[in-house]
């Protein structure tokens, strides 16, 4: 099972490898952050680079709950895992694990790729790839010259944007070293 643990931003990468340290691998089996790929526009070409896809958060998969909750308090980074309902934790609903999963589409770096589009004259997607094709229906925001799109879903008990790159169907573009900043900003 998933759980998502709030982080401070910009730490991640910190609080994963103390996770991996200090928390035995049988009890967590994997922890990672999830991420994106984005496209920065430069003198009209486009370069792909990743970014944090939930600045802020880790995910784990743990075999024992419990276990694993009793020595995250180890772990000297602030870090919480996230719960509801009076629950001291709770885990990624399966929902929502099926949602994030299909988003990576497989991806084994837990990278949500970009999705090439084709768009009409007036700018409108007229069809699209993975992993934006599930959702082409949830798209609140659309920006085919920045080559990103925002999808609107409930996810970690609250309607939240998520931004996704896309590549328009033709477009020359080459990989940036860049990478987990946040370009466009948070999720809402």
């Amino acid at each position: 099972m998933w759980y998502a643990i709030q982080t401070i931003t910009g730490k991640e990468e910190e609080t994963i490898e103390t996770i991996r340290k200090v928390i035995e691998p049988e009890i967590c089996e994997d922890c990672f952050l999830l991420k994106r790929e984005a496209v920065w526009r430069i003198r009209g070409g486009c370069r792909i680079h990743t970014e944090r896809l939930f600045p802020g958060y880790v995910f784990v998969c743990v075999s024992d709950p419990e276990a694993f909750y009793m020595q995250l308090k180890k772990v000297p980074q602030f870090t919480r895992i996230l719960g509801k309902d009076g629950q001291e934790f709770q885990s990624v609903s399966q929902e929502e694990e099926a949602f994030l999963k299909r988003l990576l589409h497989g991806d084994p770096d837990y990278t949500v790729r970009l999705s090439t589009v084709e768009v009409d004259e007036q700018g409108n997607i007229i069809s699209c790839g993975e992993p934006l094709r599930g959702y082409l229906d949830r798209v609140v925001k659309k920006r085919i010259r920045l080559r990103y799109v925002v999808i609107r879903v409930q996810l970690f008990g609250r309607e939240r944007e998520i931004l996704l790159g896309i590549r328009v169907d033709g477009d020359s573009m080459e990989y940036s070293s860049a990478s987990c900043g946040s370009y466009y900003g948070e999720e809402k």
